[in-house]
């Protein structure tokens, strides 16, 4: 029979989900937050599914048939790479699933883990809203400015706010994320950790 085990440090009071986690103090949020998660998942899972068949189509036209893409390579730079690892940084916020490292912090008083949530939570929410205003600059620029690729080049023949639109709307979604848990915490009792929620994982 599988079993919950517990992460040290933490209260294990919620439950995880394939696009984060389930907790009963504020469950309308945590249905925000889990739509979010699901469809930059998606989104993040397509533009790896097209990266393995473009480059795959790339393999067979340039080897078996003498005649490469060509624009593959700025398809993939321009557009999959970055929207992976931008709503991809989401699903990873949300799902705990990139690299921590709670040596130490498990060891404080939980009110002090508590506030420095707090501080984690407003520094990634702050950051990412910089993000996204820088992006946005540079994505309104290069729209106001008509950049586009220039006649017989290689590239797909889009404008270029196209691929840079996908920096500032993956981090003003990562900072939306960041708001509701920072809104989580200073709204709940100080006396413990209310967003370090990981339950930890099915084990035999």
């Amino acid at each position: 029979m599988p079993h919950l085990v517990i992460h040290p440090g933490h209260d294990g009071t919620a439950t995880r989900t394939p696009y984060g986690f389930r907790t009963t103090d504020h469950p309308r949020l945590d249905k925000i937050q889990n739509a979010i998660s699901a469809v930059c998942t998606w989104i993040a899972g397509a533009a790896i599914i097209l990266l393995v068949l473009i480059t795959a189509a790339e393999v067979f036209m340039r080897e078996v048939l003498s005649h490469p893409l060509g624009w593959n390579i700025s398809l993939t730079e321009k557009y999959l790479l970055p929207t992976i690892a931008f709503f991809g940084l989401i699903v990873a916020y949300r799902t705990s699933t990139h690299i921590a490292v709670e040596t130490i912090f498990t060891k404080l008083p939980r009110p002090v883990q508590k506030v420095i949530l707090v501080l984690i939570h407003a520094s990634v929410a702050f950051s990412m809203v910089m993000l996204a205003l820088a992006g946005w600059n540079e994505t309104w620029m290069a729209f106001s400015l008509h950049h586009q690729t220039l006649p017989g080049m290689a590239d797909l023949p889009l404008p270029d706010w196209t691929f840079r639109a996908i920096v500032p709307c993956a981090a003003i979604l990562c900072a939306f994320l960041a708001a509701i848990d920072f809104y989580r915490e200073v709204t709940t009792p100080w006396h413990r950790p209310f967003t370090d929620y990981d339950p930890g994982e099915e084990g035999h």
